[in-house]
């Protein structure tokens, strides 16, 4: 793993020939097939294809849901291939925030219970927990629906909280699905 300390010249992410193939009974699937790109900080980048161009396939890529089959991926600096399961789970739940096309909303949880839950896999304490996520959920116009259930809420308002949740942990990458 390179111990190199971020600076304000290095990219956030920087993908350097990037494959990625999956094994489809004796079919070998190229997926992606030498990808480079380089995202700074505070940059917003879209992704666009058709329908089966890879663009999922990269940001799970992008968000350490999935590795390469070959290439470099560097993350702050830090070779995500190398990295164990553990260090990948500890820098998704740290640095990325992910809003997926169908929510991943928990159904037996509340809304607020489910923007807090990243703070809470992060060790955060209850009461920040609740405050932080309370006012998240102001900001995107939910503060009057805390304690209802995803399941009471129409799909803007689920989307809402999942960009919310995405947005618990201060992340320094926010990867958002359609």
């Amino acid at each position: 793993m390179l111990n190199k300390s971020p600076t304000a010249a290095q990219a956030l992410i920087e993908l350097t020939n990037i494959k990625k193939n999956y094994q489809l009974g004796e079919v070998e699937v190229q997926v992606l097939q030498g990808v480079n790109l380089s995202i700074e900080r505070g940059e917003f980048v879209a992704i666009m294809g058709r329908s089966g161009s890879g663009k999922s396939t990269l940001m799970n890529l992008l968000g350490c849901i999935d590795q390469p089959s070959a290439g470099s991926y560097l993350f702050q600096g830090r070779e995500v291939e190398r990295l164990d399961d553990d260090e990948l789970s500890d820098l998704r739940g740290r640095a990325v925030g992910f809003v997926f096309q169908s929510f991943h909303l928990l159904k037996n949880l509340t809304v607020l219970q489910n923007v807090e839950l990243p703070m809470e896999y992060q060790g955060m304490a209850p009461t920040l927990r609740q405050e932080k996520a309370g006012a998240l959920l102001q900001r995107v116009g939910l503060g009057h629906r805390l304690e209802h259930r995803p399941n009471q809420l129409s799909g803007g308002e689920r989307q809402r909280v999942a960009i919310a949740r995405s947005l618990s942990n201060d992340p320094l990458l926010i990867l958002a699905d359609e």
